[in-house]
């Protein structure tokens, strides 16, 4: 890890594009990627804001976390709680700001979610290039990756699939019937492209990134 302020930039910027792409699909009628349907039955079922949510996942996350990737805990394991700290201080914040497409028609809807795709995409490979601390579920992800020898793209595909089994257990504790869970199109189309979108744009998001003096 270099702690420079050019890694530290790209960082925040990295992260705050996860704090868009969360919100962005907020705001659509499609539902959401399957963690943040799985943090949403949370957010509304217990309720718990998201500057105090993401941390409190993020304690169960990352022990887990850790131990697929047989790492020795050290207090570094605390970082990833200030980062879903900042992550959910982002989208508390654009909720606010960002206006909502979902009573609009399907065009804006889905101009949303490939927005949020494009930009995950972008900000988790921003993200990686510092090599620093992941946030807690991508460190799952990341993690799940390194179990099966493959790519982080790979984990992520896995990881979408376990957040959906989440998704419908606590949907079903909170009774969010109504709401089909949080679960709609976005869930399946985030979930299936988001781990090929980061293995794709990798190789270019870290050539631009090289470039910038």
């Amino acid at each position: 890890m270099k702690f420079t302020f050019k890694n530290i930039m790209i960082y925040l910027i990295g992260l705050a594009f996860l704090g868009v792409c969360v919100t962005l699909m907020l705001k659509t009628n499609l539902g959401m990627d399957a963690w943040d349907a799985f943090y949403r039955n949370l957010n509304i079922g217990i309720p718990l804001a998201y500057k105090y949510l993401n941390p409190l996942i993020a304690l169960i996350l990352l022990p887990i976390a850790y131990a697929i990737q047989k790492k020795k805990i050290t207090l570094w394991i605390l970082f990833p709680l200030v980062v879903s700290t900042y992550v959910g201080w982002i989208i508390d914040l654009l909720e606010l700001v960002v206006p909502s497409v979902a009573t609009m028609g399907l065009f804006w809807n889905l101009l949303y979610l490939g927005g949020s795709l494009f930009i995950c995409a972008i900000g988790l490979n921003m993200v990686t290039y510092c090599h620093f601390p992941l946030p807690a579920l991508d460190e799952l992800c990341y993690g799940i990756g390194v179990l099966i020898h493959s790519t982080y793209g790979r984990g992520k595909l896995i990881g979408e699939m376990l957040a959906l089994v989440l998704t419908v257990i606590f949907g079903i504790i909170f009774g969010h019937y109504e709401q089909w869970f949080y679960i709609g199109a976005a869930t399946i189309i985030f979930g299936v492209a988001i781990g090929p979108l980061i293995d794709l744009f990798k190789n270019s998001v870290y050539k631009i990134l090289e470039a910038i003096k």
